[in-house]
């Protein structure tokens, strides 16, 4: 195998934006940024939350899921990076957002959220491949695996 081939492989195997993650199945699942309509629906005050942890460079991905039955639902998880550590984080469904205090309740914890949302192309693709890997879907899903 020659250097250019395997460096062109190497290349396809690392998505370049949230659409590349999912490789099977896709009829079955959909990544995108959440939409204002989306992010409007999950609007709510949240001014007492307890706060876990508070993350920058931060966005809202909805993880669009169809069931066998046509059945379609949404998951919406909040990515960025941890303030104290730089590290990214994916966390739990979202269950509101009060964009005015800058919080975000999930399923399981409170978040804050400093400076407005990112862009897809400085979205940690790799961590989303890497969340999805050890949430048990990625398999299904076809995501490519990364271990860091």
């Amino acid at each position: 195998m020659t250097t250019s081939l395997f460096h062109e492989m190497l290349e396809n195997l690392i998505p370049k934006r949230l659409d590349d993650i999912i490789r099977i199945n896709r009829d079955k699942c959909r990544l995108a940024l959440a939409t204002e309509k989306e992010l409007e629906a999950l609007e709510s005050s949240l001014s007492d939350l307890p706060v876990r942890y508070a993350l920058t460079k931060w966005q809202i991905v909805m993880i669009h899921i169809t069931s066998d039955n046509g059945l379609q639902t949404t998951s919406p998880r909040l990515i960025g990076r941890l303030v104290d550590s730089g590290q990214s984080w994916m966390t739990s469904y979202v269950v509101s957002i009060d964009m005015s205090n800058g919080l975000i309740q999930t399923k399981n914890s409170g978040y804050r959220v400093i400076g407005e949302r990112i862009e897809e192309a400085e979205l940690d693709l790799f961590h989303i491949c890497t969340s999805l890997n050890q949430w048990g879907v990625g398999q299904y899903f076809g995501v490519p695996e990364f271990f860091y």
